[in-house]
């Protein structure tokens, strides 16, 4: 390994602070509130922040130690888990939470080169069971589970 102005920790650094700056000015019109009466604009302030916070740790500490340079043109996981996130997104109301779910926990699993049935199947219903459980039955948010049927 050797020290390098490329390492992967500063450049994934210096993404958590872009990506944590730009969530600040997109949560800066909303109300922030106090830590006893939140608003709107709490939560994603106090994540954008931690995320700055990280970054800039990261980035740092990269400076002084070796690290790993990135691989060039593995897009495979950049393809899948972006096209994961979209099918959460587009999938969620047409579909319920459980088809989506096991939608996007497919399409993400083939990131990796090596995609076992049986291991994806077993990872769906872990998963499914888990986000239903503390979201459906312990949280009590409303999300349809399965499509709706007109």
């Amino acid at each position: 390994m050797q020290r390098s102005l490329a390492s992967k920790d500063l450049r994934a650094g210096i993404l958590f602070v872009a990506f944590g700056l730009f969530g600040l000015w997109l949560a800066r019109a909303l109300p922030a509130g106090t830590a006893n009466a939140m608003e709107a604009g709490y939560f994603p302030r106090l994540v954008c922040g931690l995320l700055v916070a990280i970054g800039a740790l990261l980035a740092i500490v990269s400076l002084f130690r070796a690290g790993e340079l990135p691989e060039r043109g593995n897009w495979r996981p950049i393809a899948f888990i972006t096209l994961a996130t979209l099918a959460f997104a587009l999938l969620l109301k047409p579909l319920g939470l459980v088809l989506t779910l096991a939608t996007t926990i497919v399409l993400g699993r083939f990131a990796a080169p090596d995609v076992r049935p049986v291991s994806v199947a077993l990872l769906c219903l872990v998963l499914i069971s888990a986000v239903v459980g503390i979201f459906v039955l312990a949280l009590k948010v409303v999300i349809p589970l399965w499509p709706a049927v007109s």
